[in-house]
């Protein structure tokens, strides 16, 4: 099995390691940013190295699978040469900043029959995967609301880079806390909780001075298929870390704190039990890795949480948002 990761990025060197922990042997590497992609391949011992994508194609025209690893504004063109080569794809979230193109690739993946996997790593979060368990058995009983919270410094996530440079700061290449943090927690709510349906209010756009050119802070009001009322809050400016789900039901509370890995159940008239979760960081995302290689090898179905059409929903919801940014 060979397979192409496009963009060695924070995501993309995560991805290959893991692709090389996992047993695969032939991977292809594809950047931009030639010294970037020489320092990756150089590190883990790959010696197929390109700059172009379609070149590596050309070159190597019998790749399995392709991980679309680059910034969110750039991700449909190379999923559309790559789904007419009938190249399976896992593209990292969010599928896009607009819905330019999107019935192309669509009938291109339908046409060719390939597998399209959208990136959602906390759908192999340990501490998520519980609060889904819980859920379904009814632990709480009949759910009214729930809110998401999610928070952290910018500068904070990568120390030893200028954060004004990365994508999740930039316009140009489809950042902002929209995309790329809401796009997580909007998947997650729809995967645990319901389908979400109507955005019943909003609040998009910069409160802090990190002196960038997109939405700093994103709060949102939204309605579910069957009722469920959330509150959904990300933003880069949070000086101390928080990401949290709490899930308030007719029997009681959950509340899953992703940053310490803790699960609380809080029913009434009992004592609450707490939960430790996996700690291990790069667990989910090997389980990504492992799921997706799984899924190109065999006849297995993907399951819809992770479907195209799930990308698509959520660019259609916003999509009168995203033009106002």
């Amino acid at each position: 099995m060979k397979i192409l990761i496009l963009g060695c990025g924070s995501i993309g060197s995560r991805h290959a390691l893991n692709l090389k922990k996992l047993g695969v042997k032939e991977i292809i590497l594809c950047d931009l940013d030639e010294k970037r992609v020489n320092q990756l391949g150089k590190k883990l011992g790959i010696k197929k190295i390109f700059t172009n994508y379609k070149i590596a194609v050309e070159e190597i025209p019998d790749i399995s699978a392709a991980l679309i690893c680059i910034p969110t504004k750039f991700h449909i063109e190379p999923s559309i040469f790559l789904a007419r080569k009938k190249i399976h794809l896992f593209i990292e979230k969010p599928l896009s900043h607009n819905l330019k193109n999107m019935k192309i690739l669509k009938n291109i993946v339908q046409e060719n029959k390939i597998k399209i996997m959208m990136g959602n790593v906390y759908f192999f979060d340990d501490g998520f995967n519980k609060i889904k368990s819980m859920v379904e058995k009814n632990r709480i009983g009949k759910i009214f609301h729930a809110s998401y919270l999610q928070g952290q410094y910018l500068p904070d996530w990568h120390p030893k880079m200028d954060y004004k440079t990365e994508y999740s700061a930039r316009k140009d290449m489809g950042g902002g806390s929209l995309l790329t943090l809401t796009s997580h927690s909007f998947y997650v709510l729809e995967w645990i909780l319901d389908e979400i349906k109507t955005i019943h209010g909003e609040w998009v756009g910069r409160k802090g001075s990190l002196d960038i050119d997109v939405d700093d802070t994103a709060f949102f009001l939204f309605e579910t298929k069957n009722g469920i009322i959330i509150e959904s809050h990300n933003d880069f400016l949070s000086r101390v870390h928080q990401h949290k789900l709490i899930i308030e039901g007719e029997k009681g509370r959950l509340e899953y704190d992703f940053a310490i890995k803790k699960i609380n159940i809080l029913l009434k008239n009992k004592k609450p039990i707490i939960i430790n979760t996996i700690k291990d960081d790069n667990d989910r995302f090997l389980r990504e890795m492992k799921y997706f290689l799984k899924l190109i090898s065999t006849k297995n179905q993907l399951d819809k949480n992770l479907k195209l059409d799930k990308g698509i929903h959520f660019l259609q919801l916003m999509k009168k948002t995203l033009q106002r940014l």
